[in-house]
């Protein structure tokens, strides 16, 4: 992994696929980020796809150059757009990273570039991290505008005023354009942006780092430390880890599609040569756990209808946080499985809805039925006719949340691994109840009507997959999918685990 920095030009040896972009904040320099870079850069998963850059500007609390002046946020943000369009060039995606002040900065660029018609240069960016940056301003910089610091006249902290004008809109634009955006346009762009707090944090409180933005935390350390890891297991160092994997898995954002001359839009089907209908599979892919006793775990890919597994004993299935599932003649995981384990006539006629019924009964045992339960709640059923097929368990996950008013679904990204977290202790305690089971098959969660990329959906699944594993290697994995593409990238990304896991044990 190289580091460059604004100065740094690209030359030599093979670009990795993606590049981070370190942005400082106020009074600071790209030094700040350097136990941060130690730490990322002996983790293979990160070092592996990701060079490092640092984009560094001016910024001291005074100049009495008479030939300088202080750029302010307009001026750096511009700058900012030269460096990544020069220096990012090559990559097909790029994060963005900031720390305070860098927050800003970061936020009048994409500003800058939607106000311009720019927006679809900004697809690549798949990710912008914020720690501690003032985006409701910072009360402790207005007590020091009533002292010191008004002698300076420095125009990059006036904007750290609460309620500073300029700053608002920006947000307003980048919240509308870049945030809520449905699709790419000249003057939006979908990119998720992410807000990290200090929990001690006394220059830029949690909720003026959290601002008007969705998606939200928050880490251990004051405004300083925050980013500042104390080790390989630091909280900073997992949080970025995971941001960086989840912007290689982010989908790139599409043009919006002309109107069909149809009553309403629907989901295009896959094309028919993408879709398997007979059973493939393929492993074992071993895989190191990373645990003290070097364990590897055998992977197993099955592509065809979900109904042709066979010798796995459970077998997890992506619901909706009612724990409803799908009707039986529905193409998802959920309505296939539902259908598959049902007792049926010689002629197809349903006799006995062995999942759906049993589903029900547990939800009536925990006062749950018709009402919604938490993201990443699991419940067992018994496998009914799948049992023929060497198929002990279903176990029905909740990840989907219905939205009130519509036909659609939204996933929040922690039920997932919450979920896996749960089969396994669901998975454990039946197995203290005298089941025999040692293969676990999951579903994409989230991927499906939840909306979420593939890839978005396998590292969501993979990390606390691995954490499991790592304390319990007893296990095969299995995953399952009916389309060709996905069986072939998550066939690649498993590669891609074996080799980065092969190099940490």
């Amino acid at each position: 992994m190289r580091t460059l920095s604004y100065r740094a030009s690209v030359s030599g040896g093979d670009l990795r696929q993606a590049a981070v972009v370190f942005v400082h904040g106020l009074f600071s320099s790209p030094t700040t980020w350097t136990p941060l870079q130690r730490e990322m850069s002996e983790i293979p998963a990160v070092s592996d796809e990701y060079d490092f850059l640092f984009f560094e500007y001016a910024t001291r609390p005074v100049t009495w150059n008479p030939l300088r002046r202080m750029p302010d946020l307009d001026t750096i943000a511009e700058s900012l757009r030269g460096f990544i369009g020069d220096l990012t060039a090559g990559y097909g995606r790029v994060a963005l990273v900031t720390h305070s002040q860098g927050g800003l900065v970061a936020q009048r660029y994409l500003s800058r570039m939607l106000l311009a018609g720019r927006g679809r240069e900004l697809a690549k960016i798949r990710r912008l991290v914020m720690f501690a940056c003032p985006n409701n301003g910072s009360d402790l910089f207005l007590l020091a505008r009533r002292g010191l610091i008004p002698m300076t006249r420095n125009s990059q902290e006036r904007e750290l005023k609460p309620l500073q004008t300029s700053v608002l809109e920006t947000q307003r634009r980048v919240i509308d354009g870049i945030v809520r955006a449905p699709e790419l346009a000249h003057d939006r762009c979908p990119i998720p942006i992410v807000a990290y707090a200090g929990e001690s944090d006394n220059v830029v409180v949690p909720s003026s780092a959290a601002g008007f933005f969705p998606e939200t935390g928050v880490l251990p350390g004051d405004h300083f430390s925050v980013i500042k890891p104390s080790g390989p297991d630091s909280r900073i160092v997992h949080a970025v880890r995971k941001e960086l994997a989840r912007a290689l898995a982010e989908p790139f954002p599409a043009e919006p599609q002309p109107e069909a001359d149809i009553p309403h839009r629907r989901r295009p089907a896959h094309p028919a040569a993408d879709v398997l209908t007979e059973r493939e599979v393929a492993g074992p892919i071993d895989v190191p756990t990373g645990g003290p006793d070097g364990h590897a775990i055998p992977f197993y890919l099955h592509g065809g209808p979900v109904e042709q597994l066979r010798n796995v004993d459970v077998v997890v299935s992506s619901e909706n946080t009612y724990l409803q599932m799908s009707q039986f003649f529905k193409p998802s995981t959920s309505g296939s499985l539902r259908r598959a384990a049902a007792e049926k006539s010689g002629g197809g006629q349903i006799l006995e809805d062995v999942a759906g019924d049993h589903l029900a009964t547990w939800l009536r045992s925990h006062g749950s039925y018709g009402l919604p339960v938490p993201g990443g709640t699991v419940a067992p059923t018994p496998a009914g006719a799948l049992s023929k097929r060497n198929v002990q368990r279903i176990y029905h996950a909740a990840i989907a949340a219905p939205v009130a008013g519509t036909n659609n679904y939204a996933v929040d990204p922690q039920s997932i691994p919450r979920a896996v977290h749960h089969t396994f202790d669901l998975a454990r305690q039946e197995r203290e109840d005298g089941l025999t089971l040692s293969s676990i098959c999951f579903p994409l969660f989230g991927a499906g009507r939840g909306g979420m990329s593939v890839l978005e959906s396998f590292e969501l699944i993979w990390e606390p997959l691995m954490s499991e594993l790592a304390e319990d290697p007893s296990w095969s994995i299995h995953f399952t999918t009916r389309r060709k593409t996905i069986f072939d990238l998550l066939h690649e990304r498993l590669l891609v685990k074996q080799r980065a896991h092969g190099r940490t044990t």
